[in-house]
């Protein structure tokens, strides 16, 4: 056999009935030539296919990641405007709660206080910022900085705002309990405050109220909302009722004729709770009224407005 024919490789293709018979020849380095190139072929033809379906996929990805980071932007900048909007009501609110602890009588808050309650520390995403494409106008950083203030400010001004609502309340509660209503709506001081000689003893002592003369079975009203603590005899004073009005403050109505209250009876400013009368060491029909504060006696002259009409009001409502 000749050497050419030794670096030769042969094909054959038969027939499926093998009466067919053909035979070709070819060098074996054609045959690695050819093999190869086909694998070249296929591969790269592979790659270029598998690469096109790689980037019609991330091109798919890219225009939904645009798509939705446009209405993040938007949404953002939509976000920005409504804490601005926020913060200006805030600082409208702020601005509130400071006439109304001045009205109130209570200190305003501090700056110092208002800088622990809002402050803290800021966030930092900066390199989000500039990964995210968003335009300049769109901080997240400092939206993200803002809206934590603005949730500490609510909450300081939400703690603010219920010390006003029980400071309120604990001052109308007090209006109330304070004797500021006359204890008869027609009569005429006839003894005042302060030492005196005695009607009936002929001696000076000092006189712990002041005494209305009016007619027998004139209408005696609670002065403030209270407690009625006493409603029974009480020596030299006869027929007497007293009444405590929290906050410190008590009245007494003496020489009663008739009481409509009983101990432990719970009383509104211009409730009816007795009558004029002259029981006790009394001359005439009068009210002994007195008023305490804290235990000691005050002149009740000083606690109650001689306004006829406005009396009159107070006990028919």
């Amino acid at each position: 056999m000749k050497k050419h024919e030794k670096d030769q490789s042969r094909i054959i293709f038969i027939s499926k009935d093998q009466r067919n018979i053909k035979e070709y020849k070819i060098s074996r380095v054609k045959l690695v030539t050819y093999i190869s190139v086909f694998l070249i072929v296929f591969l790269g033809l592979g790659k270029l296919g598998l690469d096109f379906l790689v980037d019609f996929g991330n091109n798919a990805k890219i225009k939904t990641l645009e798509r939705t980071n446009a209405v993040l932007e938007a949404r953002l900048i939509d976000m920005k405007d409504k804490i601005n909007i926020i913060d200006t009501r805030l600082t409208q609110i702020v601005d509130q709660d400071d006439e109304l602890r001045t009205v109130l009588g209570l200190e305003k808050l501090s700056s110092e206080i208002r800088n622990v309650g809002i402050g803290g520390s800021e966030y930092d995403y900066e390199s989000v910022d500039q990964i995210s494409g968003f335009e300049s106008t769109v901080n997240l950083s400092e939206q993200l900085t803002n809206l934590s203030k603005l949730e500490r400010t609510v909450k300081l001004e939400l703690s603010s705002y219920q010390q006003l609502l029980e400071t309120f309340q604990d001052k109308q509660d007090s209006i109330a309990h304070f004797p500021a209503l006359r204890p008869i709506l027609k009569g005429v001081i006839s003894s005042g405050y302060g030492v005196r000689k005695h009607p009936m003893l002929g001696v000076y002592r000092h006189h712990d109220g002041i005494d209305i003369s009016a007619d027998r079975g004139t209408p005696v009203y609670a002065t403030a909302d209270g407690l009625v603590t006493s409603a029974g005899n009480n020596g030299g004073y006869g027929k007497m009722i007293q009444i405590d009005h929290k906050y410190g403050f008590e009245t007494g109505y003496g020489h009663l004729d008739k009481m409509v209250v009983r101990r432990g009876q719970h009383v509104k400013r211009g409730d009816k709770i007795g009558e004029v009368g002259s029981t006790g060491l009394s001359t005439a029909s009068h009210l002994h009224y007195e008023v305490l504060y804290n235990g000691k006696h005050l002149n009740p002259k000083m606690y109650y407005f001689d306004d006829k009409i406005l009396n009159e009001q107070v006990v028919r409502n």
